[in-house]
């Protein structure tokens, strides 16, 4: 299984730096709106990809590994839809910068490390 196209994450990192910059050019309320959505439906395009290769090589672990990626997704839809409702930009970056980032290196470099190595061993 090629697991190089299904774990790059350039456009997680992408559309993160994209999001961020219309937050810093202060860009109309809309625009971060469709890129917020862009954001969480790669993500959940994303994880769904994971989750399909882990079911279809029987990869144990999937159960926590989706456990995770459903946990991250709910938050991120969360914080969006506060967003709708606030507007309150400085909120909505702590959590883009702060905490999803940090669970991003972390999960990477974790779960879809260990991931990865499982599904290249099965070719």
């Amino acid at each position: 299984m090629d697991t190089s196209k299904l774990f790059d994450h350039t456009p997680f990192v992408t559309l993160r730096e994209e999001v961020m910059a219309l937050f810093d050019r202060q860009a109309p309320h809309t625009e971060i709106d469709a890129k917020l959505s862009e954001f969480l439906r790669h993500i959940e395009v994303q994880f769904a990809a994971e989750e399909q290769a882990m079911l279809a090589t029987g990869f144990k672990p999937h159960d926590a590994h989706k456990a995770e990626h459903d946990r991250v997704v709910k938050k991120l839809a969360y914080r969006i839809e506060q967003w709708q409702k606030t507007r309150e930009v400085q909120l909505m970056l702590e959590y883009i910068e702060t905490e999803l980032a940090d669970w991003f290196v972390k999960h990477v470099n974790t779960r879809d490390y260990i991931t990865a190595r499982f599904l290249s061993a099965q070719d």
